[in-house]
């Protein structure tokens, strides 16, 4: 896997901008190579993830971390990367949510539903 691995128990600004450009990497990869359609999301049986605002870059890890136990706690609804990227992302706010946008507009361009 290319996925960056953490060294430090604080991750710094520019491991987190690196992590979510892996996983926008993923969503737009998959984008394209899979049907045009928005993914189908439900309900998982685990509580909802937190949001994540990127202001705490120590809080990455424990984010990442839980999205991972989410897919694989529901690999029915949650197999694809493109999902896992949309789920991921739905749960970005503030800093973080500004610093993904340009990506989900392209998207959002190149796949207008």
């Amino acid at each position: 896997s290319n996925q960056p691995v953490y060294h430090q128990s604080e991750p710094s600004l520019f491991a987190i901008m690196k992590q979510m450009t892996y996983i926008m990497a993923n969503l737009q990869a998959a984008s394209s190579s899979e049907e045009s359609r928005p993914p189908a999301f439900k309900t998982s049986s685990m509580k909802a993830q937190k949001f994540f605002d990127g202001t705490q870059p120590f809080k990455v890890k424990s984010f990442i971390q839980y999205c991972q136990l989410i897919f694989h706690n529901d690999p029915e609804n949650l197999s694809e990367e493109r999902k896992k990227a949309f789920y991921a992302t739905s749960f970005l706010i503030g800093r973080a949510a500004r610093w993904i946008e340009p990506y989900i507009s392209n998207l959002t361009n190149k796949n207008p539903n």
